[in-house]
């Protein structure tokens, strides 16, 4: 190398025929005719996404576009040579399930956290069927992953939409020259139809007239949305440079290095600081700790498995939600303790058998929590019903069972436990979101209330359900003999039916609100029969 100092900042830096080392040279994009069709479809995507997903997330709209999008990377990526991956098709499919979803039911009870996974899961498909993820595969450094599908990889090729439409020679070459004489003779025509619609007015004899005031009340009411469709479009703008940004940057490749595995796996390897004595007292006396525990609470702790209370709690609720919630906390932290107890022990050479010992008894340990925290709440769901804050805590420890029974397995084969434990988890939400999980909870509450085995139905559950109670509710009423509940239940029936019949025929609409609006006219008309 010629030509070599030393910059101010220490770095090596060379000049003459000679290259910095400290400096990276920027990422060339070089558009080409299948980039700039997708950049303009991405204008597409983005008002749309704008228009009918960012600011409802409810209804067939965002199963359209949940289609679409996937649609075009697929055929994107097609068109650019790249063969989508086993997994990427995965994703695929929980994209498509999840926004399938929207069109069926509202899924009241799950969100923000449908469509929060929908969102991520929208954008790590893209990364992911490309194959630019840091192991080429969901692996247990999903997290960086992520952060580079979502942060990096859009936000350093977001400029890239525009130079794909400016470096295109159709768009030079039509729209850029014509765009002037259309615009002239747009304004010429203003000009002579302002002279001549008078005239023309005035020699009506009532047909025209009609097409006029049509229009004008058809410009009154574009002038009302206006406003909206601007902001819509200002909007769109970023979010199709983002959409474009994400695909064509791991088309291109470009961007999509700045976590590398070799910089990952040494950095994993130099943060194993601690001795294996020290995690193995850690681990050891945070068991002896759960077994003492567990041993002094027996009465307190089993006797939700035989249904009953011990000695000192009167009341069902206190006893069953007392320490649930608690367990949950311990079970998510002996989860952290074992990733982090693994992740800074120093190898040893041949097999940690301690260590796996260990790991093993963490997790039974904690699978014995898990099973007396389902039976204390499966004793307050005997009680008291069931609703969807119930619901989803028993469905997060079976998730987080499966998890700690994977890290059993573990100890045997070797596997990507966070790829089985998202996996796991992606399965588990796309099929409670096509289970309509709001209407099992009400038709079970609705079917213990009239077997008698549950004291009173709570009509508070129903409007948490939305439009999925509706079923429940008419079963419900035309079996009681309690006029006080009959009238809170047919006030919840009419206030679904104004709410769908608002939603009707817009992008909010769905499968479930098209029913209710069915059912609830029947309902009003034949009410008495009920």
């Amino acid at each position: 190398m010629k030509g070599r100092i030393l910059s101010s900042n220490g770095l090596l830096a060379v000049s003459g025929e000679g290259v910095s080392e400290g400096y990276k040279p920027k990422e060339p994009f070089a558009a080409d005719g299948q980039d700039t069709t997708f950049a303009m479809f991405a204008f597409v995507l983005g008002f749309f996404f704008i228009r009918w997903v960012m600011f409802s997330w409810q209804g067939w709209g965002v199963t359209v576009f949940a289609i679409v999008y996937c649609f075009a990377v697929t055929m994107y990526f097609v068109k650019k040579g790249i063969i989508i991956t086993r997994s990427g098709l995965f994703w695929l499919a929980a994209v498509i399930l999840i926004g399938v979803s929207y069109s069926l039911y509202a899924n009241n009870g799950l969100e923000p956290w449908r469509s929060l996974f929908l969102f991520c899961a929208a954008v790590y498909y893209v990364s992911n069927a490309s194959g630019r993820l840091i192991l080429d595969n969901t692996s247990n450094w999903l997290m960086l992953d992520g952060i580079n599908a979502v942060f990096v990889i859009p936000f350093k090729n977001f400029g890239c939409q525009y130079k794909s439409l400016s470096s295109s020679k159709y768009i030079k070459r039509s729209f850029g020259k014509q765009f002037l004489s259309i615009a002239l003779g747009l304004l010429l025509a203003l000009l002579v139809a302002g002279m001549v619609l008078p005239l023309l007015l005035k020699a009506d004899g009532g047909g025209f007239l009609r097409i006029a005031n049509r229009l004008i009340e058809y410009y009154r009411w574009m002038q009302n949305r206006f406003e909206n469709i601007i902001i819509e479009v200002i909007l769109a703008i970023p979010t199709s440079a983002y959409i474009f940004g994400l695909a064509a940057g791991c088309a291109h490749n470009r961007g999509c290095s700045t976590f590398k595995r070799e910089d990952i796996q040494y950095g994993a390897e130099s943060v194993r600081i601690l001795a294996a004595a020290t995690v193995y007292t850690v681990l050891g006396l945070i068991c002896l700790l759960y077994i003492v525990f567990i041993g002094s609470q027996l009465p307190y702790f089993f006797s939700a498995f035989a249904g009953q209370r011990p000695e000192g709690w009167q009341v069902y609720s206190e006893y069953a939600r007392s320490g649930f919630f608690e367990l949950c906390q311990i079970a998510a932290i002996n989860l952290s303790l074992l990733t982090l107890a693994n992740l800074f022990c120093r190898k040893l050479q041949g097999r940690n058998y301690a260590l796996k010992i260990l790991n093993c008894l963490l997790s039974l340990l904690t699978l014995l929590l898990i099973a007396t925290a389902f039976s204390k709440m499966a004793l307050y769901i005997g009680a008291y019903g069931l609703s969807i804050r119930r619901l989803l805590p028993c469905l997060f420890m079976v998730f987080l069972t499966v998890v700690f029974t994977g890290v059993i397995v573990l100890q045997k084969l070797r596997f990507s436990i966070v790829r089985f434990s998202i996996v796991a988890g992606t399965v588990m939400l796309c099929i409670l979101c096509l289970l309509n999980p709001d209407g099992f909870v009400a038709a079970y509450n609705a079917e213990r209330y009239l077997s008698g085995t549950l004291e009173s139905f709570d009509v508070r559950i129903l409007y948490q359900s939305g439009p999925a109670g509706i079923d429940p509710a008419l079963k419900v009423y035309s079996r009681t003999s309690d006029k006080e509940l009959k009238a809170e239940l047919s006030a919840y029936i009419f206030d679904q039916r104004e709410e769908s019949t608002r939603k009707s025929g817009r992008t909010q609409d769905n499968l479930q609100n098209m029913l209710v609006r069915q059912k609830a006219a029947e309902f009003a008309e034949h009410k008495n029969q009920y």
